[in-house]
């Protein structure tokens, strides 16, 4: 997928509003990742990539906003059109609060990257690579084979031009930026091909950094979580989403307050570093802020523009269903393996019910409907566990049930 960043004079490129909600929804989740690494490993790189994420986002929304005037011809249609407004909004917030997180790794907090690496663990690291001159033209398959491991790219950046998740035979150019994800092990081998060595970690522990490192992790799961369950309200049309996500909105609110103590009473840290983490916790805040804005609509009893339910099922990180059926009934979350393939269950509908973010001993039943989240390379898995037809149809009936009950 490409995306072009723009320059400070506005120009209009007429678009259909669905590619600039998906792009807007692919660039403002990714961000937030992207945001809490830089602050986690310092990666200044990494801070200059969300800035340049921020201007495009800023670009798609004024764009959008252009574009659904244009289309909006009636009453109904106008109705429909706030919920395209309201993730357009949102996304954009996000985008915000993720640069303003990052502009904290350039200015004032710098953590050291061993010792962010041993609080959060190895499983999860990115990095930034600016491609050299030896390896124009080489496919990022050759450099899998080469280096004999693979790693997640997420964007690779030519100049102005974004491509969000690149496939393996995307071509490399001499001043290409690749940002990939991965093991600490595979990314540091995959780094060796590029000129640079990413050090092991030290033993040597800053424990002032605790505080700040533990607030990062708390905000990133949290405002993941406030996003992930908007979307899911707004692709379900239900009202008992929605306003977990409020709760868990106004959650943010006293986990701020904690943390926000918190920094301030660790004496070790500098005053800069203080104001920073304070920062840091402000701008993960209104991630969840423009999360509960994102179900304002909904719990306004304004029905959700039929367009979403699409955008929501193609996206880069896709939420969509499975129906539990006889094989599976009463079998946990855990037994399911579900997780084990990388597909994370946000939901489950059972009759009226909805059990939001189920434990993994959660038994299942017959009929059940698992509200799920997958990137769109485990399409063809998911496509096995339920076909696209089938989900589309059990999508439907649900947002008329929901519907209906407003």
């Amino acid at each position: 997928m490409g995306a072009e960043d723009t320059s400070n004079e506005f120009e209009y490129e007429p678009r259909p509003v669905k590619a600039i909600l998906k792009e807007m929804k692919n660039l403002s989740e990714l961000m937030i990742d992207l945001a809490y690494y830089s602050a986690l490993y310092g990666d200044v790189q990494l801070a200059e990539e969300v800035f340049k994420l921020e201007k495009r986002i800023d670009f798609l929304q004024m764009l959008l906003s252009m574009q659904a005037a244009l289309a909006t011809r009636s009453r109904s249609a106008a109705e429909k059109i706030v919920s395209i407004y309201a993730i357009a909004a949102a996304a954009n917030r996000i985008s915000d609060a993720a640069a303003d997180i990052a502009r904290m790794t350039v200015k004032k907090i710098k953590i050291p990257r061993d010792f962010a690496l041993t609080v959060y663990g190895e499983e999860d690291f990115v990095a930034t690579f600016k491609v050299p001159k030896e390896l124009n033209g080489k496919t990022l398959s050759e450099l899998f084979s080469e280096t004999g491991v693979v790693v997640d790219v997420l964007i690779a950046r030519r100049g102005t031009k974004v491509f969000l998740e690149p496939s393996e035979e995307f071509k490399l150019f001499s001043g290409d930026v690749l940002v990939v994800r991965g093991t600490f092990s595979n990314v540091r081998q995959f780094s060796k091909c590029f000129g640079i060595n990413i050090t092991e970690r030290e033993e040597v522990l800053e424990k002032k950094y605790k505080p700040i490192v533990n607030m990062l992790l708390s905000f990133k799961r949290i405002s993941r979580i406030c996003v992930d369950l908007a979307y899911v309200a707004v692709l379900t049309r239900s009202e008992d989403i929605a306003k977990k996500v409020q709760e868990l909105e106004e959650y943010t609110d006293l986990l701020l307050d904690q943390v926000s103590e918190e920094i301030f009473r660790e004496k070790d840290l500098t005053l800069k570093e203080r104001l920073g983490g304070l920062w840091i916790a402000i701008a993960s805040e209104d991630i969840a802020d423009a999360a509960a804005e994102m179900v304002e609509p909904l719990l306004k009893g304004l029905e959700p523009h039929p367009l979403i339910t699409d955008i929501i099922g193609k996206a880069d990180e896709r939420i969509s269903v499975i129906e539990i059926d006889e094989k599976d009934h009463g079998k946990t979350l855990s037994q399911l393996k579900y997780s084990e393939k990388g597909i994370k269950i946000l939901a489950v509908k059972r009759e009226d019910e909805w059990y939001v973010l189920p434990r993994e001993d959660f038994e299942v039943c017959k009929g059940d409907i698992l509200i799920i989240k997958y990137s769109a390379e485990l399409e063809p898995l998911v496509e096995e566990l339920e076909h696209e037809e089938d989900r589309e149809e059990i999508i439907e009936e649900i947002q008329e049930e929901e519907w209906e009950e407003e």
